[in-house]
């Protein structure tokens, strides 16, 4: 039986003085002033307890030092005293946990079934498919395999960032070469859904400083959002520019634009929107934070910026000369 430990009383008031954004110094310093008295190390737990959570995102400040700010979540949280112990706060946590267990066990079902056909497809003895039958049932194999491994990955890595526990491993890299292989990674899914990725570049880039894996996780991530919000026989298209300062890759779909009201919601874990929830493509609601994460490891951002009936553009930017600090840095 799994144990939870309780909520401290202090998390509440934590979370309460975090906003907008502070480091642990600061919430043992406002906590002390409200009169609660701890030190930065119990305060730094409180907040690492209020990240597993989702309740605030951990993000790096001048110098490196974590920083920690309010998510979506953390806010209505903060609104409804969803920490304050209570039976029907307890009850408010228990729920969004079994709901978002739910959700990675629907997201992983699907790709499972499709798995477990095709093999009993190519096991089954009174069956004789032919060559081409069988390729395209590996690739269905293949395909799915790949889709459950993106989900647990986004999952683990997710976790690890806001626990702070991801190194990067940082090294200088070709911008466009990296937009290419997420291109490349992609071309299944866009060619399932008759949709075109297509690159724009000027004639030369400078080269990024980075975790080039992790940053092209996040590039696929949004590709794949792009792809999935796409019309069918659409066009996806992936800007990349660079100067001194910053290296950007815009990810443009022809989608019929996310709904105001939406808009502050996307990098929340396990948001999915209502067009979503009815679309073959529908994804689990982990492929923008990620992204996000990743791009705050570099000392960067994802810029969002969506018209009703004309599209969306979600850019990946971060320091072209990578964050600041050694090249081995943590998340």
């Amino acid at each position: 039986m799994t144990r939870h430990r309780p909520a401290s009383p202090l998390a509440p008031a934590a979370l309460a003085v975090v906003a907008p954004e502070a480091d642990a110094s600061d919430v043992s310093a406002r906590l002390e002033r409200s009169g609660a008295i701890l030190d930065p190390g119990v305060a730094e737990g409180l907040l690492d307890d209020l990240a597993r959570l989702g309740l605030v995102r951990v993000t790096r400040g001048t110098g490196g030092q974590r920083r920690f700010v309010l998510t979506s979540l953390g806010q209505q949280a903060l609104r409804e005293s969803l920490l304050t112990g209570s039976a029907a706060g307890l009850a408010e946590l228990e729920s969004l946990r079994t709901d978002l267990l739910s959700t990675i066990a629907h997201e992983l079902r699907t790709p499972l079934t499709a798995v477990r056909t095709s093999v009993g497809l190519l096991l089954e003895p009174d069956s004789d498919p032919t060559d081409e039958q069988q390729r395209t049932l590996l690739e269905a194999i293949e395909r799915n395999a790949e889709r459950m491994q993106r989900l647990v990955g986004d999952i683990l890595d997710l976790t690890r960032f806001r626990a702070g526990s991801i190194r990067l491993q940082l090294r200088r890299f070709d911008p466009l070469e990296l937009a290419r292989s997420a291109q490349g990674s992609l071309a299944p899914l866009a060619r399932e859904q008759g949709t075109v990725i297509e690159l724009e570049h000027g004639p030369s880039a400078a080269a990024v400083y980075g975790d080039r894996p992790r940053l092209e996780q996040a590039l696929v991530n949004l590709i794949s959002n792009a792809v999935r919000h796409a019309p069918p026989d659409g066009r996806v298209t992936v800007a990349i520019s660079s100067s001194p300062i910053e290296t950007r890759w815009a990810v443009r779909d022809e989608g019929s634009g996310i709904p105001p009201e939406e808009r502050p919601r996307l990098f929340e874990r396990f948001f999915v929107g209502r067009g979503d929830r009815h679309s073959a493509q529908e994804g689990v609601g982990l492929g923008l934070p990620t992204a996000l994460a990743i791009a705050q490891a570099h000392g960067g951002s994802v810029e969002v910026f969506s018209e009703m009936g004309r599209g969306s553009t979600f850019t990946l930017v971060v320091p072209t000369d990578g964050p600041d600090g050694p090249e081995d840095l943590e998340a």
